[in-house]
């Protein structure tokens, strides 16, 4: 079947022990217990490490050297911190693995059922835990890079060592930081938690999943709420402590959809309709494997005036023997509400142009066809390119300003490719002819209609969490050909190759 029986993500945390325990499905008694007890004992040296550090700052705080005292008292809140409050959270996840476990064992072949909100198809969006997430990371962040920067800056102006002025950096990240904090406050604060209400559970791979998001605020951005639900592959790498997560998306839609205000017995609400017909060949969750899990994600915005409106729900989906059912009159009508492309129009933004005429269509993919995504990516690379400065003035070893420099090499190739990158489609009903080039679009090729079995969008260049689009052309043994790129919108994408297709076809 298609779901899957790990649970590693269910409530993960962030002790290498207690995941390994997670991870393997073998989280018994004995086996939580022990591994309760070494992140434990792993723990209490750095309580220790605090508690003695605020012994010695009170010690100087009585001597009236308040520098040392102010100093010594940041890291015994750091250290203490650590110490305390992470044999804290381990107690209280040595408590929660255990409830999972039962749950586990009693729905084995329900991985819908394991946690409480996805059983009872309503789920609380992630802004209260990002708020909270926010001031905690903001607060771990600054207790230890204030520190690091007061001693950089003394050794800069005691020493004479320029290079320690380096260490301000942190105590910079740590002020964007809790610009990050501040603002999911008060995003919090003004629109509360968005609940999500499916109208089943779990959502069918194959059929239509249909939904309410009921926002406990009235709004009503001017052009409606953007809503997305991606399927992402979390793809963890590396080994010990220092293990990165990055993310894949393998499939995104996305809808524009207009809220309506209700009121309830206690106050005001704004209401969404969601609905998402799900591909037949789409991944369902699976967290069997924590180095490469797949999740479902529904993500809603709205621009408004001051602190723009976001919600994040994480969705059950997953194959059952529904999934090779017909869909039901119902979702046939549904799907086609949310998802009708016979009046598609071009955004108005969009720099590609689609001319037609008595010898064919042509589609005109122009140079720096997404100035957003060049600009970032131009920016990154600035940035890049200052880290190899200061390796160089810095005299760092030869081979840091080596390696660094062939990963710049690879990020100016992107950014060419963004800026100037320039490709032309001309299609009638016999032939395809292509080109592409920086600039000027050149060296042409043709393929016949006959050896070609279909045209396609696929997703290709990725930016954070935002996908582009690329026109394939699929020939009949299978290889596929790139004749349009980064396309930023998946609508358009497929309206261009429907384009080629019936180009082709006439």
């Amino acid at each position: 079947m298609g779901w899957t029986r790990g649970h590693a993500s269910r409530f993960p945390t962030n002790f290498p022990a207690l995941n390994l325990l997670v991870a393997s499905g073998r989280a018994s008694r004995k086996n939580v217990d022990l591994g309760v007890g070494c992140v434990v004992l792993f723990l209490i040296p750095f309580a220790a490490i605090g508690a003695f550090m605020a012994v010695i700052a009170v010690q100087r705080a009585a001597a009236r050297n308040w520098s040392d005292a102010l100093f010594l008292a940041l890291v015994a809140i750091t250290f203490g911190g650590v110490g305390l409050g992470g044999i804290a959270a381990v107690l209280a996840g040595r408590r929660r693995l255990k409830e999972q476990a039962a749950l586990e064992a009693s729905q084995p072949d329900s991985p819908w059922l394991w946690r409480p909100d996805w059983a009872s198809g309503r789920i609380l969006d992630a802004s209260r835990v990002t708020m909270f997430a926010a001031w905690i990371f903001a607060a771990l962040w600054n207790l230890i890079s204030f520190p690091a920067g007061f001693l950089g800056v003394r050794a800069a102006i005691e020493e004479n060592k320029p290079a320690a002025l380096l260490a301000l950096l942190f105590p910079l990240v740590g002020l964007g930081l809790l610009v990050w904090a501040v603002r999911s406050t008060l995003r919090y604060r003004r629109y509360g938690a968005s609940r999500l209400e499916l109208s089943s559970v779990p959502c069918v791979i194959g059929r239509t999943m249909v939904g309410m998001v009921r926002a406990p605020a009235r709004m009503q951005p001017d052009d409606g709420f953007q809503v997305t639900l991606s399927c992402v592959r979390l793809v963890t790498t590396g080994g010990g402590e220092d293990r990165p997560t990055s993310e894949r998306i393998l499939w995104q839609e996305e809808q524009r959809v207009v809220g309506e205000p209700s009121r309830t017995a206690t106050a005001m609400e704004t209401h969404i309709s969601v609905a998402f017909r799900l591909p037949a060949d789409a991944e369902p969750c699976d967290d069997s494997d924590p180095d490469s899990r797949v999740v479902w994600r529904l993500h809603l915005t709205g621009s408004m005036p001051g602190v723009d409106y976001q919600s994040h729900f994480e969705v059950p989906v997953f194959r059952t023997p529904a999934s090779d059912q017909p869909l039901s009159a119902d979702e046939k009508r549904i799907t086609q509400a949310a998802h009708t492309d016979a009046d598609y129009q071009q955004p108005l933004d969009s720099r590609i142009v689609v001319t037609s005429n008595t010898r064919g269509t042509e589609i005109l993919f122009p140079a720096a066809r997404n100035p957003g995504a060049a600009t970032s990516l131009t920016l990154f690379l600035l940035l890049w390119l200052g880290c190899i400065a200061l390796q160089m003035y810095f005299h760092a070893p030869l081979l840091f300003p080596i390696v660094t420099g062939l990963f710049g090499v690879l990020i100016l190739t992107g950014v060419l490719d963004l800026w100037l990158e320039v490709s032309r489609v001309s299609v009638d009903a016999g032939t395809l002819t292509w080109a592409m080039g920086l600039i000027f679009p050149a060296g042409e090729h043709t393929v016949g209609a006959s050896e070609i079995a279909g045209v396609t969008a696929s997703i290709g260049m990725q930016a954070g969490t935002t996908p582009y689009y690329d026109v394939e052309i699929v020939r009949q043994n299978g290889k596929k050909i790139k004749v349009g790129r980064s396309v930023r919108n998946k609508q358009e994408a497929e309206w261009l190759a429907r384009k080629i297709r019936e180009a082709i076809s006439a």
